[in-house]
């Protein structure tokens, strides 16, 4: 009995640990830092692969017709990342770069942060003193909180 008691605190403790909430600044700190290593454990895998067979195919095509890659990633990244990247760069290290064109307000200007959890869902707003929000869907996922969706996306696909 006391063995059960105390596998269950050990669970909910380390359940507790990891909120949406945590996840949601996650990936704000690792858009601040450009750190395109930690989106693997950010983003939900569907996600992440979406990301990492867009930068597959985009090298795929870079060796069929470098000036096509070369034009695509341009109009996409305003030139922050080249077909000499693809060649030179991990795909981590290229997803960093991505995140230099995401631009957030600092955490000092937020004014409120809200979580709804349904089952093993969640959704997180997050809304700044001039009143632009950041929202984010999550899944639970390999033990952790993983980003399905976030308004955020839209500057990483431009």
């Amino acid at each position: 009995m006391k063995i059960n008691a105390l596998l269950a605190v050990i669970l909910f403790s380390a359940v507790a640990a990891s909120s949406p909430l945590d996840t949601a600044y996650d990936l704000m700190d690792a858009i601040e830092y450009q750190d395109g290593y930690a989106l693997e454990r950010i983003f939900a895998e569907d996600l992440y692969l979406t990301f990492t067979e867009f930068l597959d195919q985009t090298r795929i095509l870079a060796e069929a017709d470098p000036v096509l890659a070369e034009n695509i990633l341009r109009s996409r990244y305003r030139g922050r990342i080249t077909v000499d990247d693809l060649v030179m760069l991990s795909t981590e290290e290229m997803l960093g770069k991505i995140l230099g064109e995401v631009s957030l307000q600092s955490d000092e200007q937020i004014e409120q942060e809200s979580a709804n959890l349904e089952g093993r869902e969640a959704t997180v707003v997050i809304t700044y003193f001039n009143g632009a929000t950041i929202s984010f869907r999550m899944i639970w996922e390999n033990s952790d909180w993983r980003i399905t969706d976030t308004s955020l996306l839209a500057a990483f696909f431009n």
